[in-house]
C-alpha cells in the first residue's frame, strides 16, 4: 500500500513522542567529592525546600512531576536514588519508563502518575553546591538504612524514613489527591535496600492497603530469619539490623521493633504489597561485608536466596510478587522498562482480592 510522505511523516512524528526518552541531565562533580549543582530536569519541577516537618522546619530537596492536576492523580511513584544520590537522574530514568510505559500500554496514562524523587544528600554535597545550607543531611550511606541527619545543626534525630513517612502522607492526602489508588516505593540497587527496609520497619497506618514497595536489584536485604543461606566465618552480628532483625535497629524503629520482636515485625512485613524484581544476569556484589556475603554471593543470588526463604515460610505471601527479568544485569532502567518493572510501577493495583 502507498502512503503518501505527509502519513510516514505524521507516523514518525507520532512514534518519536510516543517513545519519548528524556537525555539524563549533567551534573558537575561527583558522589565522592559532592554534586556541585541541583539540576533542572524535564517534566520535573525540583524544589530545593520541600517541607517534611512543618514544626521542625525540616526540608530537602525533591523533583515533582510538572503540571498535573491533582483531583486526576491515580497513582504516585516514590523514586528512591541510588547510593551516588544521583535523585536527577532517577526521577529521569523513571519517567522515562512511564514514557515507555504509556507507549504499550494506552489505559497507562501519564497525567495519572506523579512521580517524586527526594534527594538525600551529604556534607560533600553541600560544600560542593547542589545542598543548601539549612537543607536536611546524611551520612554518605545512612540514608539508606533510616538512620538519622547529621545536618542542621537546629534539628537532629530526623530520620531517612521519617521523610518517607511525610512524603507518602503527603500524597496519601484526600483532600489533595482524591482519586489516588496507589503510592509506590521503590528503588534500584541502594534505592530498593532502603525501600525493603523502609517497608520492614515503617509503623503501620489506615493507608498501608494503598502502598505498595519496588524493591530491584538491592545489594543486600533485611533477612526474615535468624539463620542464612552461606556459612561464613568471623562474622559477628550476622542477624543484626541492617541485615536481620536481631538488634541495633535505628532510632526511628527501636520501640516498635523491640515490641513487636521479630515475629511480629515479619508478620506485619508480609502483610504488606511488596513487590520484588531481579534481572537474571546481574552478577555484581554491591555490598563486600560479611553480612551481606552471608546472603549470597552476589545480586541474584542473594534474590533467589530470599525468595527460597519465603517459600520455606510458608511460601510466597499473598500480597507478594517476584520478578525475574531475562537478560537484565544491574541497570536501573532496564529494571524500570522490564515488563515486570512497568506493571509494579505504573500498573498494578494489588493481590489482595485474590486469596
Amino acid at each position: 500500500m502507498f502512503l503518501s510522505p505527509f502519513l510516514i511523516l505524521a507516523s514518525l512524528v507520532y512514534t518519536t513522542l510516543a517513545q519519548q526518552s528524556n537525555t539524563n541531565p549533567t551534573v558537575d562533580g561527583n558522589e565522592d567529592d559532592g554534586w556541585q549543582s541541583f539540576p533542572d530536569v524535564v517534566d520535573a519541577t525540583g524544589y530545593p525546600r520541600w517541607v517534611v516537618d512543618e514544626d521542625l522546619g525540616a526540608y530537602l530537596p525533591v523533583y515533582q512531576t510538572s503540571g498535573l492536576n491533582t483531583t486526576e492523580v491515580t497513582r504516585a511513584v516514590i523514586v528512591l536514588h541510588g547510593k551516588p544520590r544521583d535523585c536527577w537522574y532517577y526521577f529521569n530514568a523513571m519517567n522515562n519508563a512511564l514514557y515507555n510505559a504509556t507507549y504499550d500500554d494506552p489505559t497507562i496514562i501519564r497525567e495519572h502518575i506523579s512521580i517524586m524523587g527526594p534527594c538525600f544528600f551529604d556534607e560533600d554535597d553541600l560544600s560542593a553546591g547542589a545542598a543548601e545550607e539549612g537543607q536536611l543531611l546524611w551520612g554518605r550511606t545512612t540514608w539508606i538504612s533510616g538512620h538519622t541527619n547529621v545536618a542542621p545543626d537546629s534539628i537532629s534525630d530526623y530520620s531517612s524514613l521519617d521523610v518517607l513517612d511525610s512524603l507518602v502522607a503527603y500524597y496519601m492526602n484526600k483532600t489533595v489527591y482524591p482519586n489516588l489508588e496507589v503510592v509506590v516505593v521503590g528503588g534500584h540497587s541502594a534505592g530498593a535496600q532502603m525501600a525493603q527496609r523502609y517497608a520492614a520497619l515503617r509503623i503501620s497506618t489506615d493507608d498501608d492497603d494503598r502502598l505498595h514497595f519496588w524493591v530491584a536489584n538491592p545489594g543486600s536485604l533485611v533477612w526474615l530469619t535468624s539463620d542464612r543461606p552461606v556459612s561464613v566465618d568471623d562474622c559477628d552480628g550476622v542477624d543484626d539490623y541492617k541485615y536481620g532483625l536481631a538488634d541495633n535497629f535505628p532510632a526511628y524503629a527501636t520501640a516498635n521493633a523491640r515490641e513487636l520482636g521479630r515475629s511480629g515485625i515479619v508478620e506485619r512485613y508480609n502483610g504488606r504489597n511488596m513487590n520484588y524484581a531481579w534481572g537474571l544476569t546481574d552478577y555484581a556484589n554491591g555490598d563486600d561485608r560479611c553480612e551481606a556475603s552471608a546472603q549470597g554471593k552476589n545480586h541474584i543470588r542473594r534474590g533467589k536466596n530470599f525468595v527460597k526463604m519465603l517459600k520455606a515460610m510458608g511460601g510466597i505471601p499473598n500480597l507478594t510478587t517476584v520478578d525475574w527479568a531475562a537478560n537484565i544485569g544491574h541497570s536501573n532502567e532496564g529494571m524500570m522498562t522490564s515488563e515486570g518493572g512497568i506493571d509494579k510501577l505504573f500498573r498494578y493495583v494489588s493481590n489482595s482480592t485474590t486469596s
